[in-house]
């Protein structure tokens, strides 16, 4: 596929070493050595040394010089743990509870990269969304400049791509929440593929056709992200949104020529729905959640992922990791 093709030749310039906490996970060790074949990234798989080399043998992959680290045995583990206990001790932890904690690897992955050990991590294929976010807002927290994560699925098929947000995080979002998705939605779609992103923040109404709270907050919204000198048009529906001659019916003041490429939907609910529909009836491929925000890359997949789908997750994350101010 030609437009995630791109994120790979990006990432394959400058590989950053991606945390793997599901190691055994027979579609992570498939993806490994696809991604180590590719040269998208420095892969390091956490968990039992003697059960993951027992699985990478069962399934005859070709692993050699892969990163593998017991997390149970490592020599950074008390290191890690006192470092967490700092982090944690406002929010009543003692240093045993730190302990405890590192011993799921998904923790043990995020302080690798809170200690500069590793670039990225990728979790969810056994776990839940919420296990990755809690590490990931426990541990790397959110940048400078940003109050809330959100997450986002890059939507593709053929030559066409979509960013939709949020579909992990915010189950609520304020005016001001939308319009930060916004803001991190584009900063996401232009560094993949170094193209100008315009975002359309979606409703039931287009440009006053409908009223009510929820019409409000998304106008609102909009207000908020023009002022930041964000490319963004709305309120929308997903209709004007996506089709040209539909667009200039319904609003013919917003340039409808300039293609909407980022999604901003009012709810999580929407969100959420609306992208595992489009991946299910529509036939496309749907990728992350691409967390966003944060101070170092922690993502998600869905527990239904493919190989290729981790694959392609890694690929952004190099990328999210390359584009890291220091």
């Amino acid at each position: 596929m030609e437009v995630l093709d791109s994120i790979i030749t990006k990432a394959r310039k400058d590989p950053k070493k991606i945390v793997f906490p599901e190691a055994l996970d027979e579609r992570i060790l498939k993806a490994s050595e696809i991604i180590l074949k590719k040269g998208i990234a420095r892969v390091v798989l956490l968990g039992s040394v003697k059960e993951i080399l027992k699985k990478i043998d069962e399934l005859r992959l070709n692993l050699k010089g892969i990163e593998i680290i017991d997390h149970l045995k490592s020599e950074k583990f008390d290191l890690y743990a006192e470092k967490l206990f700092k982090l944690r001790k406002n929010k009543g932890i003692i240093l045993n509870d730190a302990k405890k904690m590192l011993r799921n690897e998904i923790y043990f992955g995020a302080m690798m990269l809170h200690c500069n050990d590793a670039d990225g991590l990728i979790g969810g294929a056994s776990h839940s969304t919420a296990d990755t976010i809690r590490a990931a807002f426990q541990i790397i927290k959110t940048r400078k400049g940003v109050k809330k994560v959100s997450g986002a699925m890059l939507m593709a098929k053929d030559e066409k791509v979509l960013l939709f947000a949020d579909c992990a995080v915010i189950p609520d979002p304020s005016s001001n929440e939308l319009a930060e998705t916004a803001m991190l939605s584009i900063e996401t779609f232009e560094n993949l593929f170094n193209k100008k992103a315009k975002a359309g923040m979606l409703s039931y109404s287009t440009v006053g056709s409908g009223n009510g709270e929820d019409v409000e907050k998304v106008k609102k919204a909009v207000n908020i992200a023009k002022k930041s000198g964000l490319n963004v048009v709305g309120e929308i529906q997903a209709d004007a949104a996506l089709i040209e001659n539909v667009c200039e019916r319904k609003c013919p003041e917003i340039n409808c020529r300039e293609k909407i490429n980022v999604l901003v939907f009012p709810s999580l609910n929407a969100g959420n729905i609306s992208y595992k529909l489009v991946e299910r009836l529509g036939n496309v491929r749907a990728i992350g959640p691409i967390l966003q925000g944060l101070k170092k890359p922690m993502n998600d997949l869905s527990r239904g992922c493919s190989v290729q789908d981790i694959v392609d997750l890694a690929a952004i994350t190099v990328v999210q990791a390359q584009n890291i101010k220091k």
